[in-house]
């Protein structure tokens, strides 16, 4: 049996830290307003709910990862990774707190704070998980007994694209379901299919741990410092 190497373990280090934090949040948080998670994760247990999401990204991204395909951290390219992903997460933070304050969000968009602290972090490894690592893992064993006909680059944003429009459809459909597509609903669809295209280039072209930095920082910007301004300067 082969021994996995530094890079490896170096790699599964990583995720296990960032599923540790992860279920530490929720576990902190649950007991107190499980029904945050309530519109996510339905009548399951938070934790449980955490804990398979977790368990499905040990094999998805191990899947990646092991087909060349993705990594989960890589060391000699994380610093360029870090820096780009928290660039741009926070210029696109930027152009929606401004609809915000033009056109408005409901009042009880974002989770309050403190409880923001604990929330986003936790649901920001489901996002990547359940939005990227999973559908990537499946579309690209589903095309492996064409894969050989393929250039695998070509491959690879081949289906990338297709990932890039779960978040904002499940986004769409949960928020603004039973009423008519407005201006507002457009563009929040856009904007989130923008974030994840750019998330799953920096997936492919550093590593998820950049990935997910992405979305952190995005949420730090949007959810967190905006959604506890928005509170006093717009209600």
């Amino acid at each position: 049996m082969t021994r996995p190497s530094s890079n490896q373990r170096q790699q599964y280090i990583a995720l296990a830290v960032l599923s540790l934090g992860a279920a530490a949040a929720t576990g902190i948080l649950w007991p107190s307003r499980g029904d945050y998670f309530r519109p996510y994760f339905g009548s399951i247990n938070p934790l449980l709910a955490i804990v398979l999401v977790i368990v499905a990204g040990f094999v998805s991204l191990g899947f990646l990862q092991s087909r060349g395909w993705f990594e989960i951290y890589a060391k000699k390219k994380a610093g360029k990774g870090l820096a780009f992903a928290a660039t741009v997460a926070t210029l696109l933070a930027i152009p929606v707190i401004l609809v915000d304050l033009t056109l408005g969000f409901p009042r009880d968009l974002n989770v309050p704070a403190p409880q923001s602290l604990l929330f986003y972090p936790a649901m920001a490894l489901v996002a990547e998980i359940v939005f990227h690592a999973v559908p990537l893992g499946v579309l690209l064993t589903a095309l492996g007994p064409i894969s050989r006909k393929l250039n695998p680059e070509r491959m690879v944003w081949f289906c990338i694209l297709p990932v890039a429009v779960l978040e904002p459809g499940f986004q769409l459909g949960a928020v603004f379901s039973g009423k008519p597509l407005a201006w507002l609903d457009a563009y929040v669809g856009l904007h989130v299919f923008v974030i994840n295209v750019l998330q799953l280039y920096v997936f492919r072209r550093y590593d998820f741990v950049s990935m997910i930095s992405f979305r952190l920082v995005y949420y730090v910007h949007w959810h967190i410092v905006w959604g506890y301004l928005r509170l006093q300067l717009l209600f």
